[in-house]
């Protein structure tokens, strides 16, 4: 039996998950899953994903954590769950730390029809969310945000994508920039912050809704990798001939 501090961690008792409260603080009891005794192909490794719901949402979300606790603690080489509440000091998120014996049981939950489910039930429900690993292929730089079940797409990849976002963000903000009279370098900080704040919340979040199923294809989808390649890059070059039609400095 293990005992967990400063958090709330899902137990199965039955079918239903159950919470020890200590104070303010909640004291947490959970059984390990059963673990084969073949050694794991790797050491294990921990997600941690950081959920801010929407307030009106928050008791739709409570009941998501429970059912994702119960699908959690039946997959094989689950380890452990720990949900960190939002504080009345301020901390308005939950932060979930998830426990696979290795990377590829992590791998095979995030990848799993139970997994996808759960995330499309629980996308509606949050208004931001990201993720962090021990596991490389479960980090996410910059604005580029994978949906949880697919793994990191190939940095070319990411750059590729980004140059799509970061483009017409620049042209488009070169352009209203253009009769600033700003010193350079205040003009210079001006059109990163707006060109950065674009990418990251407007032309970003298109390309990867677009380009999803091209940056997330895996090595024997090279179909997929070249024809999405060839689209970006044809994108590349239709925008620039658009914008070599706009009068620039007129």
């Amino acid at each position: 039996m293990t005992v967990l501090r400063l958090s709330k961690t899902y137990a199965s008792v039955g079918k239903s998950p159950y919470f020890l409260p200590f104070g303010a603080v909640v004291c947490c009891r959970m059984p390990l899953a059963p673990q084969s005794a073949t050694p794991p192909a790797s050491l294990p490794q921990t997600l941690v994903v950081v959920h801010r719901p929407r307030p009106s949402k928050t008791a739709l979300y409570e009941r998501w954590l429970r059912r994702s606790a119960e699908a959690e603690f039946r997959f094989p080489g689950f380890l452990s769950r720990e949900v960190i509440e939002p504080t009345p000091e301020g901390q308005d998120f939950y932060t979930l730390v998830i426990r696979f014996d290795s990377s590829d049981n992590l791998s095979a939950w995030l990848q799993s029809d139970e997994w996808a489910d759960l995330h499309s039930q629980v996308d509606e429900l949050l208004e931001s969310a990201d993720r962090f690993s021990t596991d490389p292929n479960y980090l996410t730089p910059f604005w580029y945000r994978p949906s949880p079940q697919y793994a990191q797409a190939p940095t070319w990849k990411i750059w590729l994508s980004t140059v799509v976002a970061l483009y017409p963000s620049i042209f488009a903000i070169s352009l209203l920039l253009q009769y600033v009279t700003f010193p350079f370098a205040a003009t210079l900080l001006l059109s990163n912050l707006l060109a950065v704040a674009c990418v990251s919340w407007i032309a970003g979040p298109i390309v990867r809704r677009i380009a999803q199923t091209w940056m997330t294809a895996g090595s024997d989808k090279t179909r997929i990798t070249v024809l999405g390649t060839l689209g970006l890059i044809a994108t590349l070059l239709a925008l620039m001939a658009i914008f070599l039609q706009v009068p620039v400095g007129a």
